[in-house]
């Protein structure tokens, strides 16, 4: 069934800069077919690019490189707000799949709809460009991390991530965020063990920085975490003015 989008897209890319009336109008103007996903359903399958790209606009999406485990390794997190697949604008295949985690919500937009905005709008087309610039930003940032800091730092540095992310479209409160991905989710996003994993967590728990229960992290003392994973915020690209 198509539907009109939300707001959604129009408060990520104001976050990045200022959108003029007629811009919004013409985010407004885009049709989409609007879908749910079960947990670990294929939401975009690897191979040739869809005619649809895929905003998350509910729950949280995996995008997951093929490899010879049938898990796949996962290299991107996407919650909402996030256009997972722009770059398939461009590309003619897509070397991963995106999967659900945990129920995810998604508006898919015809590709041609999109061109078209590229077409009439150069600005909103440069802020889409920069959506997979920090897409590419945040897997850098993923591989310095996973280069350079121990487990622990590691897991404080993408909960900082997350809590800026959700914060910037409104969706952290009291300092929590949702959190679809378990405990156990980090073996397979860091490569760590179970136990490392646990031994990790705990340990942020015990300096009081974060709890974790199902389906939720509450951050306690965000500067600590921050300083703990050697988390700068700039790589994300969040302008001041969009805060």
């Amino acid at each position: 069934m198509n539907t009109k989008t939300s707001e959604l897209l129009s408060l990520v890319l104001g976050r990045r800069d200022t959108l003029d009336a007629e811009e919004v109008a013409a985010l407004g103007r885009l049709s989409v077919e609007t879908r749910t996903y079960a947990h670990g359903e294929t939401i975009i399958p690897a191979g040739p690019t869809p005619n649809e790209s895929c905003l998350v606009v509910g729950g949280m999406a995996l995008r997951v490189q093929p490899t010879r485990s049938e898990r796949g390794v996962v290299s991107a997190v996407h919650i909402p707000g996030d256009f997972v697949d722009l770059h398939a604008l461009v590309l003619e295949y897509l070397d991963h799949s995106v999967v659900a985690q945990g129920e995810c919500k998604v508006q898919l937009v015809n590709m041609e709809q999109l061109r078209q905005i590229t077409r009439d709008f150069p600005h909103l087309t440069r802020l889409l460009w920069m959506l997979t610039l920090i897409d590419a930003k945040i897997h850098r940032a993923w591989l310095a991390a996973g280069a350079t800091l121990r487990a622990n730092e590691r897991i404080a540095h993408f909960l900082c991530e997350l809590y800026a992310r959700y914060d910037t479209i409104g969706l952290v409160n009291g300092g929590s965020f949702a959190m679809p991905l378990e405990q156990k989710d980090l073996e397979r996003l860091f490569g760590l063990s179970k136990a490392h994993a646990n031994r990790a967590v705990q340990e942020l728990r015990a300096r009081g920085l974060i709890d974790w229960t199902r389906g939720k992290v509450t951050v306690h003392d965000l500067d600590g975490l921050e300083t703990l994973g050697a988390f700068d915020p700039t790589y994300l690209e969040i302008t001041q003015a969009g805060r």
